[in-house]
C-alpha cells in the first residue's frame, strides 16, 4: 500500500497537467489560438482546418509525452483522440476529404468533447496507470 502511494506521488511530480506553466504551453495556448482563429470570419475553410490540424497535433504531442512521463490515464486516451483529430483536420486542409463547414465544426467539437470525457476513467478508477 505504501509503495502504491509513493508511486502515485512520484507520478504526480512528473505530471505536466499539474503544473500551470506546462498546462498553458501544451493545452491552454493552442485552445486560445484555435478560439481566436475561429473568430476570423474570412479565413478559408482549408486554412481553418490547417490551423486545427497543427493545434490538435501540438496538444496530442503534449498528452502523449505526458503519458510517457507519468502514465496519466487521461493522457493515454486523449493523446490518440487528439492525434486522430489532427489527422482528420490535416486531410481536410489538404483537400483529401471534403467536409462542409458545419460538419467540420461538429467533428472538431466532438474531438474536444472526447478529450474532455477522457477524464472520466480517472474519476472512476485512478489517475495514474501502473
Amino acid at each position: 500500500m505504501a509503495n502504491e502511494a509513493n508511486a502515485e506521488k512520484t507520478a504526480a511530480g512528473k505530471d505536466w497537467a499539474r503544473q500551470p506553466l506546462t498546462i498553458v504551453l501544451w493545452w491552454g495556448m493552442p485552445i486560445a489560438i484555435g478560439a481566436a482563429a475561429a473568430g476570423i470570419p474570412r479565413l478559408p475553410a482549408r486554412a481553418d482546418a490547417g490551423v486545427c490540424a497543427l493545434l490538435f497535433a501540438w496538444m496530442a504531442t503534449g498528452c502523449l509525452l505526458n503519458a510517457r512521463r507519468c502514465h496519466r490515464v487521461h493522457c493515454y486516451i486523449s493523446g490518440p483522440v487528439l492525434l486522430l483529430g489532427a489527422i482528420l483536420a490535416g486531410l481536410v486542409a489538404a483537400g483529401v476529404i471534403d467536409l462542409g463547414p458545419r460538419t467540420f465544426n461538429s467533428a472538431v467539437s466532438a474531438i474536444l468533447v472526447l478529450a474532455l470525457l477522457s477524464f472520466a476513467p480517472e474519476i472512476v478508477w485512478k489517475r495514474y496507470a501502473a
